[in-house]
């Protein structure tokens, strides 16, 4: 068993979430201007925010400074940018070991927007959820800030939980005791795949995961932009446009995870493979710019994923 699980499984009923017992975890990497208002609407739903900034510039640091004075937050200041899952580990480490000891953490990217319904709806759905003892883990529905695509959409769904496999990081709320047993974030993955990963995990430890179907919040899944081809051949105007960086740690983390696991979820593994390796090709070489410079990420993602490097890539590439 590696250093992410651990023998010993929390099978204790989390206690009820609310505003008191809920610290809110937000990573950031050089913010845009309306951070605060962002980092305000979380407050306002929880009883503590904790900021883990990855080496942000000076003039980013000085408005989180600002926030922190302001709004009370607690800012955790990194040196450079160890990743989104040291991050998370950093501030889940500071929720557990602060006076308050809270039992809820709620993770949020940076650029995620907060409906003020968000938290609460979250409570409604752990309160309605029948597994309370194998619930690990509750996310949030949203709209996609570019496309307004909708994460979970089933139109005929009026519970206020649904079941799901897998969610994004932005707007999870997760159970501190579960966190404990389960293990960490994967340090290894620094950014992608990392909820993917989480959920799996806890899925293999018994533990299930749940969505509250409601839109609760905005969120951008990255970067996008208009083309003409891609609307004449698909009727959609934006498609993704993502950094030569992202595209590395996307293919290198998704064959990753993918590999281990093959001989337990052979389904997922094709599929994900399929996407990675002939889908997001095809985005790249059709529609995405500097196509050359992301291919050679893509194919240096797959060697590494192959030879096992899970090392930080050198910010040129």
């Amino acid at each position: 068993m590696n250093h992410y699980n651990s023998p010993e499984i929390n099978r204790k009923i989390s206690p009820v979430p609310n505003m008191q017992n809920i610290c809110a975890i937000v990573i950031t990497y050089h913010p845009d201007i309306e951070i605060y208002d962002r980092i305000e609407r979380i407050a306002s739903q929880v009883n503590k925010v904790i900021i883990v900034d990855n080496g942000s510039s000076e003039k980013n640091i000085l408005v989180l400074n600002k926030i922190s004075s302001e709004l009370g937050v607690h800012l955790i200041l990194n040196e450079e940018n160890l990743g989104v899952a040291t991050a998370l580990n950093i501030g889940f480490d500071f929720a557990c070991n602060s006076d308050y000891l809270f039992d809820w953490c709620l993770t949020m990217d940076q650029d995620t927007i907060l409906y003020p319904q968000m938290v609460q709806n979250l409570i409604n759905a752990y309160k309605d959820c029948p597994f309370k003892k194998d619930l690990g883990i509750i996310g949030s529905n949203y709209e996609e800030y570019n496309t307004g695509r909708i994460l979970y959409d089933n139109k005929n769904d009026k519970n206020s939980w649904a079941e799901v496999e897998h969610l994004p990081t932005s707007g999870c709320l997760t159970s501190v005791a579960i966190y404990k047993s389960v293990g960490k974030f994967r340090d290894n993955l620094f950014i992608d795949y990392i909820d993917t990963e989480y959920c799996m995990r806890l899925k293999e430890n018994g533990f299930r995961v749940i969505i509250s179907p409601e839109v609760n919040m905005r969120h951008p899944l990255g970067d996008y932009k208009f083309d003409k081809l891609f609307k004449f051949l698909f009727g959609r105007d934006m498609i993704t446009n993502y950094s030569p960086i992202r595209h590395y740690y996307w293919t290198r983390n998704g064959i990753t995870i993918a590999a281990e696991q093959f001989g337990k979820n052979i389904k997922w593994s094709i599929k994900e493979l399929y996407y990675l390796l002939i889908r997001r090709v095809m985005i790249v070489l059709f529609f995405e710019d500097f196509k050359v410079k992301k291919m050679r990420n893509i194919f240096l993602g797959i060697f590494h994923a192959f030879i096992g490097r899970h090392s930080k890539l050198n910010d040129n590439h």
